[in-house]
């Protein structure tokens, strides 16, 4: 016979279904919002100006168009890169244009929205027509399959929707064929990659044969197996030699790893390091590692120390390119893109000068507390997509938004330190609506083209908008 549950479980089972439902509705709500932005979103399509911005289709086929600087607004407002922002936004636009069904049913709170994006993303190399049928496959699996067995189904229907793109994909991936290993994490590397099958399996098998002439102290098989990459590549670099790398690493020059050593211990270049892992060095491009480990990880190279310069020990600059130690002390302090949440490394990034450099602005404008790096998208936001600019102090930059969102960005990350108040009546979108011309030429519904660029011309749930449709 079932047995209630006590009250106190009860409550906590009935606050998890409430904030699971809550969680579901913030979730289209934020979807629908971002539909919304780029529904209403304009570009001045007459100018001509070099770096204005453009009208540009982040979505596969079938999708409209939307304002580049879009995402620079929307990856303020949720904490992400512009990159981020940019792929949110197709993500969106795939979903509500290519899989209208899909759609529906994430707004009916049938589907989470990673789920959702999963299937947008492996069909994004098909056309709008083999769209629409994998659509309808989906929408009738959805009524009587769970997600995991629809999952099971996906990259067959995908195959289905239209075999000569699936041939295509196989010839495409057989010159995509590459190996990759990862940044370190943990003290160890990822290995991917795409090989061809025959490869694949011999590669598996291979791996299995050399593991099993290992000491079983090694751990288990699998653990083995990962072991004989190691016997398998150094086997080879005893036949051919490989080439030299050169890497980066950023240590604190007062970490107790690197001072407790005597001057003359040396291993593969620098000095050797306490048995005691006090602190953490970045190896640029791949990852952290402990101080403690520099040594083996250094050993047999050739290292080059390079002290970070002291930017106030550097004079102001009178040219518009900066010199090669003020770009390495602005670059080392300010680590990354310094937009809002900005997450490009600054060694990728232009140098912007905060207040612009004016020919005739008199000498010293290039200077640390008037340089940050920007990556080349956000630079152009920057120049010319309203946003305003200021550096308050060196090393702080003050953001305004076109819409008044406004942040504050340190070598330490983002801060929002101010939100627009809200327009007397305004409310979230619930619905967004009205055909339009979209990548590929094809119309979509529910999107309107506006007179200077993707405009709407029939919306829904937007009382007061000065854009509604009477």
């Amino acid at each position: 016979m079932f047995e209630m549950v006590p009250g106190c479980v009860a409550e906590a089972f009935a606050a998890l279904d409430e904030a699971n439902r809550h969680a579901r509705a913030a979730e289209v709500a934020a979807m629908v919002a971002v539909a919304k932005a780029a529904e209403l979103y304009e570009v001045d399509q007459e100018a001509v100006f070099e770096g204005m911005e453009r009208v540009i289709f982040p979505g596969h086929a079938g999708t409209p168009g939307v304002g580049e600087f879009l995402a620079a607004e929307i990856a303020g407002i949720l904490g992400i890169s512009t990159g981020s922002a940019l792929q949110r936004i197709a993500d969106v636009l795939d979903v509500r244009f290519r899989f209208p069904r899909l759609w529906e049913a994430f707004l009916g709170g049938e589907l989470r929205w990673w789920q959702v994006v999963d299937v947008t993303n492996r069909a994004a190399v098909l056309g709008v027509k083999a769209v629409e049928w994998l659509d309808r496959q989906l929408a009738w699996a959805m009524k009587v399959w769970s997600w995991q067995r629809i999952l099971k189904h996906i990259d067959r229907w995908i195959v289905e929707a239209d075999p000569a793109v699936a041939a295509e994909r196989a010839e495409a991936e057989r010159h995509r064929r590459d190996v990759e290993v990862s940044g370190i994490t943990d003290g160890h590397c990822t290995i991917w990659g795409i090989v061809d099958a025959a490869d694949g399996v011999a590669f598996d098998h291979a791996l299995t044969a050399v593991a099993r002439t290992l000491p079983a102290e090694e751990g288990d098989l699998r653990q083995r197996r990962a072991a004989a990459v190691g016997v398998l590549a150094r086997r080879v670099s005893g036949q051919d030699a490989l080439p030299a790398a050169t890497v980066v690493v950023h240590v604190n020059a007062t970490d107790p790893a690197l001072r407790l050593v005597e001057p003359t211990e040396e291993v593969g270049g620098i000095a050797g390091s306490s048995p005691v892992a006090s602190g953490a060095a970045v190896v640029e491009r791949w990852g952290a590692l402990l101080t403690s480990r520099l040594p083996g990880f250094l050993a047999g190279s050739r290292v080059t120390v390079r002290p970070v310069v002291d930017p106030w020990a550097i004079s102001p600059e009178t040219p518009h390119r900066p010199s090669v130690s003020l770009r390495t002390a602005v670059e080392t302090l300010m680590p990354h893109d310094v937009f809002p949440y900005g997450a490009t490394p600054s060694r990728s990034c232009d140098l912007d000068h905060t207040i612009p450099y004016a020919d005739d602005g008199g000498p010293g404008q290039t200077r640390w507390g008037n340089l940050g790096p920007l990556s080349r998208f956000t630079h152009r936001v920057k120049t010319h997509g309203g946003w305003h600019l200021t550096q308050p102090e060196p090393g702080i930059f003050h953001w305004i938004s076109p819409a008044g969102y406004q942040y504050l960005v340190t070598a330490q990350g983002t801060i929002r330190i101010a939100s627009p108040t809200p327009a007397p009546g305004s409310r979230t979108p619930a619905r967004v609506g009205g055909p339009t011309p979209t990548r590929g030429g094809a119309v979509a519904g529910n999107r309107g083209l506006g007179r200077r660029g993707m405009g709407p011309r029939h919306l829904t749930g937007a009382p007061g908008c000065p854009h509604e449709a009477g």
